[in-house]
């Protein structure tokens, strides 16, 4: 296979013609490398094939046109582990990562044998990332797209977590049985015709749009999760930037414990529980 010297200069050249940053270069060159952002980021050249050289070409452009690098790489970090994501699942998101801090902080017990639900799984990335810390737990994961659900099984097999999973094609409880201890869900909370900006408008609309007001998600799952909670069980939601009042008027037997709110100050995630 055909080598040459891709000099540092002439990859910023590449970039800048698709707009690329020189930092976003560099980690689309490192994947392709299987090598470090770090280990590159100090050397003058670089020793590539061909095919590594349209490889990058091909990753600039589409970096340029707005796809996420995680969408271009199909994998992201979240809470310390990576993560496959495609177009058929949500990135997963920092802001998201509080859920996990939240459940941590009050199931203190890890070898506690609980039952989670993963509602509108995506990826898994909140499921499987629990399983990680309560090696005793089992988490049901369910998503209506079945293309979700197959890249959860390959971040449970990645993760060396699968015998603790399970998983259900379901439009939220539909097809769900059974009583948990926690039920966890970042649902889709964007309002229909909400200008999104251009990385966001990679992920799957089915993850991202909640009817006209962003609620419809919220409506369903409030009401029906005193049903699958066992008493004192707890609902992790992460909510929108403008969504506390909203999701405070929704009728449910649940009581709200506590409304967190991200390092950026908004109000993200809310705990209820099933107070029977």
């Amino acid at each position: 296979m055909k080598t040459e010297i891709l000099s540092k200069a002439k990859l910023l050249t590449l970039a800048t013609q698709e707009a690329v940053s020189q930092k976003d270069a560099l980690l689309l060159l490192a994947f392709i490398l299987k090598t470090t952002y770090s280990r590159l980021f100090f050397k003058k050249e670089f020793l590539v094939s061909d095919l590594e050289l349209t490889c990058l070409k091909s990753f600039l452009s589409r970096r340029g046109k707005g796809e996420p690098i995680a969408k271009i790489l199909q994998r992201r970090e979240f809470y310390g582990a990576m993560f496959k994501t495609t177009r058929d699942t949500l990135d997963p998101r920092p802001e998201t990562e509080l859920i996990i801090d939240l459940f941590r902080e009050h199931y203190l017990a890890t070898q506690a044998e609980l039952q989670l639900l993963d509602l509108g799984a995506g990826t898994g990335c909140i499921g499987l990332s629990l399983l990680r810390y309560y090696p005793n737990a089992r988490c049901c994961f369910v998503d209506i797209s079945e293309k979700a659900l197959d890249v959860v099984k390959d971040n449970a097999e990645a993760l060396g977590v699968w015998e603790q999973c399970s998983f259900i094609k379901s439009d939220w409880f539909e097809d769900v049985s059974g009583s948990f201890d926690a039920i966890l869900s970042n649902p889709p909370y964007v309002a229909l015709g909400y200008n999104l900006d251009v990385e966001t408008a990679f992920d799957p609309p089915v993850a991202l749009f909640a009817g006209s007001d962003g609620m419809s998600a919220y409506a369903r799952i409030l009401p029906q999760a005193p049903s699958f909670l066992k008493p004192d069980g707890l609902l992790y939601l992460e909510i929108g930037f403008d969504q506390v009042q909203k999701i405070t008027q929704i009728r449910t037997s649940l009581q709200l414990l506590k409304i967190e709110k991200d390092l950026a100050g908004i109000p993200r995630t809310c705990v209820f529980q099933n107070a029977k």
